[in-house]
């Protein structure tokens, strides 16, 4: 394996000069950054990691802890941050939580073994304890998909994706609505904030389910939906909607006529399911380099001590899931 000294002599230029090309320094001539490239390319140099770590401070690993690797969206999440870590330089480290805060913490003890740089993380809770706990951690850290207050943070309003859905479903013509996820869900809330901005009745025209139990929630699905007339369905997750698809299917009810159905995260599965389902589109790839970007700066010390919270947009994408004529669609 060649080395930057190797290097430096077969090209003839100065070790430092080598230095500079390899990590990026556009201070070199090009005709002189190209006869290093190419020399290195030629004789497949690999840096030494471990010696710019010793010297820089750095191991170039950062940690990538997720909820559930299982659900497409944070599949697409991944692949945007390790490519843009990977265009900087640096792996990643990828944990799956589960949703579980022993596991989330155990990701977090191993990643301080590794002398990981920086942590980049989708919280499987966001109390203020937690909160609290995780400001005390020696690591830089950004937060993804979640907005954890005092924590740098790269994420979307749930809130304001549920009343997206409900003004939906309101200008679809649906009268009764149902919402299928866990309790104290943002999305829910502004579900409800939309619907009642309307002049809908809750109480009798809103019902929600506990999408955890699937025998509970076909039940409550067969008993909710046969009985009322123009339902939309918002589910919290387009997996849970697929779930409820799949359900409404073994009942004999047909989607959009019976229900419709809306989802959210804009995974592939929204694209093959039939009818193609409507839902809520998080800015995937913008969201995994900004947070790569800000999680960079803090560990350059870049506005270290500062809170940095992007809040992006989302989108709601119309679908035949929701849309029973072409001439609604969005």
């Amino acid at each position: 394996m060649i080395t930057m000294t190797e290097i430096a002599s077969l090209t003839g230029v100065s070790q430092a000069t080598v230095s500079r090309v390899l990590n990026g320094n556009s201070s070199v001539s090009p005709e002189t950054a190209k006869k290093v490239l190419d020399c290195a390319k030629e004789h497949q140099y690999q840096p030494n990691f471990i010696a710019q770590s010793l010297v820089g401070n750095k191991t170039f690993l950062i940690g990538l802890v997720l909820s559930d690797i299982s659900n497409p969206f944070f599949a697409e999440l991944a692949k945007a941050v390790e490519s843009e870590a990977r265009n900087k330089k640096y792996s990643i480290i990828l944990f799956n939580t589960d949703y579980s805060l022993e596991r989330e913490e155990s990701a977090l003890e191993i990643l301080k073994r590794y002398r990981a740089d920086g942590l980049l993380f989708s919280p499987a809770s966001w109390s203020p304890e937690v909160v609290e706990k995780r400001m005390q951690y020696d690591m830089p850290m950004v937060s993804v998909t979640i907005d954890m207050g005092k924590i740098d943070s790269v994420y979307v309003s749930h809130f304001e994706a549920g009343e997206k859905i409900a003004r939906h479903f309101l200008k679809m013509g649906y009268e009764n609505f149902i919402f299928a996820g866990g309790k104290d869900d943002d999305k829910e809330k502004g579900f409800l904030s939309g619907l009642s901005k309307d002049g809908v009745n809750l109480d009798k025209h809103y019902f929600y389910i506990d999408s955890h139990d699937d025998d509970e929630m076909k039940t409550n699905l067969a008993e909710r939906v046969c009985l009322a007339k123009n339902v939309g369905i918002f589910a919290h997750n387009d997996i849970q909607a697929v779930k409820i698809a799949e359900i409404l299917k073994e009942l004999k009810l047909e989607i959009p006529h019976d229900a419709a159905l809306a989802g959210f995260d804009n995974t592939f599965l929204a694209k093959i399911t039939t009818p193609a389902l409507t839902s809520i589109a998080q800015p995937i790839e913008e969201m995994g380099k900004l947070a790569v970007e800000r999680l960079m700066e803090k560990i350059d010390g870049v506005d270290k001590e500062k809170c940095v919270r992007y809040q992006l947009d989302t989108r709601l994408i119309s679908r035949g899931s929701t849309i029973k004529s072409n001439k609604f669609i969005d």
